[in-house]
């Protein structure tokens, strides 16, 4: 197809770890189609096929093709950071979709955290030495075939692969590359040393464009399969959260977005480098924002929506029910309980706090507990302890961007949960923004895609409202949380890392007690 409307359409599609999903938006905002695949996953739940990945990425993009009777002047691709595969010289894979999820490079992580020192490493890409991290992954993979290094041609991330497909191309964005553990932000540059653990050299690693820059251009075999028209520019828009946060509206300092999805993540935006040794003993990582101009600080929760599924499965009786179902339901009965604090305390980490102040041996308590508590109020009490999380997360990077937010915009699937949305607004002292674009990263990355052919992508921005908690809950619920949420979490904590910790900025909660209202 080629046939373009008056205003011309922009694609984004966003490789998802559950989802994979596509919409087609016009240069004014307005979405004019949508579709999504479930992610395909390997046996191991660690690995993705990646042809089949890549199909249900392009499945989704050819379906609102179908749905607007047109194709696009342009594709842009966003997605998971971590998640990606080695590639033969035939542009065929070596290997699956590494999922950024596998627990298996742990050894290799801790073997660079040894080497080079977990503060350094921080310093120099950003990140912290984990399982996740693509070096760790590419360590583990050299360790069980030494002879891998020379028999691949290149590293391409989950986004990455799905721009080859339509271009023949590879490429990809500093907001993918800072995820590595193999790239300085500070340079913007490729780190030799790195790569070298790995056995790995920079003619390994994927070419890193511009913001906004094209990969290359749909190929006449990709345009057949699609219907989208040979020659449109593809775009490799950058990491989900990112984009997902510019589309937002979340692109000046002091701007805070609230990722709310299987994991959650927070981001700060910041016009300078925070400081960056705070931030890695606060377990948080640092970097360019999408425009590649701004930085941003990193914050990673992975039990949020997990919680929930969790909860579906062991109290709820609905663990054979789709996503969608299961959140319904888990939504009614959250909805049924008094809309006050539930009195109950929950630390939601089942697993582990990663961040702030990391600590492998945190578990989920819950405290409080008497006879007149029911099944809801147990959901929403979940949903208070990871609002409550959250807020000390944002809390924490205001003091390492050293600016209080202007703002807290919340996006993502989990945003559909009301009562979720209703207690963040509730627990936090700064305006919260509710983003109502269902796929954020699918819209910035549409965005960046109109970059290709000289629009601005600032001026495409999805629409937000704040809320306006009740004064009087907003009251209950702040003071829940600096006098027993905070002194509950950070009870554990050594003398030498609670002096990191940073106070609420002055004079936010005082407001609150004293006025009772949004500040």
């Amino acid at each position: 197809m080629s046939v373009h409307p008056r205003s011309p359409l922009l694609a984004g599609v966003d490789i998802g770890s559950t989802h994979c999903k596509a919409l087609l938006t016009d240069l004014a905002g307005n979405v004019v189609a949508r579709a999504r695949r479930g992610t395909p996953r390997g046996p191991d739940g660690h690995t993705h096929p990646a042809g089949a990945l890549v199909d249900a990425a392009l499945d989704a993009l050819r379906s609102c093709v179908r749905q607007a009777g047109c194709a696009p002047a342009a594709v842009g691709v966003t997605g998971m950071a971590e998640a990606g595969a080695l590639l033969a010289p035939d542009g065929g894979t070596l290997t699956p979709v590494l999922a950024w999820s596998d627990p298996a490079p742990a050894p290799h992580a801790d073997r660079l955290h040894t080497a080079y020192g977990a503060l350094p490493l921080h310093a120099r890409t950003g990140v912290l030495p984990s399982a996740k991290v693509p070096l760790a992954k590419w360590c583990a993979l050299v360790a069980e075939d030494p002879d891998l290094p020379s028999r691949a041609a290149a590293w391409a991330g989950a986004a990455d692969l799905v721009a080859h497909t339509l271009t023949g191309r590879l490429g990809t964005d500093a907001t993918f590359a800072q995820r590595t553990l193999a790239w300085s932000p500070h340079t913007g540059s490729w780190d030799p040393g790195l790569l070298a653990e790995a056995g790995l050299t920079e003619e390994h690693m994927p070419p890193v464009h511009p913001p906004g820059h094209p990969v290359g251009r749909v190929t006449a075999e990709a345009a057949d399969a699609t219907g989208l028209t040979a020659g449109a520019p593809v775009v490799v828009a950058g990491h989900d959260h990112l984009v997902g946060a510019w589309a937002a509206g979340v692109r000046t300092a002091g701007q805070v977005a609230d990722s709310m999805g299987t994991t959650e993540a927070v981001l700060t935006v910041s016009s300078e480098v925070p400081d960056t040794a705070a931030a890695a003993r606060q377990g948080m990582s640092f970097g360019r924002h999408v425009d590649g101009s701004h930085w941003i600080v990193l914050a990673g929760m992975r039990s949020s929506g997990a919680l929930v599924e969790w909860f579906c499965d062991r109290f709820m009786g609905v663990s054979g029910a789709r996503g969608a179902e299961r959140y319904e339901a888990f939504a009614r009965l959250a909805a049924t309980a008094p809309q006050r604090p539930t009195g109950l305390l929950l630390a939601p980490y089942p697993e582990g706090r990663s961040c702030p102040e990391p600590d492998a041996d945190a578990r989920c308590e819950i405290l409080g507990m008497s006879s007149h508590h029911g099944l809801a109020d147990l959901a929403r009490a979940l949903l208070e302890g990871a609002a409550h999380h959250v807020r000390w997360m944002t809390d924490t990077q205001a003091a390492l961007t050293d600016r209080p937010p202007a703002s807290v915009t919340l996006l993502g699937g989990s945003t559909r949960q009301q009562t979720w949305t209703a207690v963040k607004a509730a627990v936090s002292p700064w305006p919260t923004r509710l983003c109502h674009e269902p796929e954020a990263p699918a819209f910035g990355a549409a965005a960046w895609a109109g970059a290709a052919l000289g629009h601005d992508p600032a001026a495409l921005r999805a629409t937000t409202t704040e809320l306006v908690p009740d004064p009087d809950t907003a009251r209950a619920y702040r003071i829940e949380h600096r006098h027993r949420f905070l002194p509950h979490v950070t009870r554990r904590t050594a003398p030498s890392t609670a002096s990191d910790l940073p106070e609420t900025p002055p004079g936010a909660d005082d407001r609150d007690l004293q006025r009772g209202d949004q500040p």
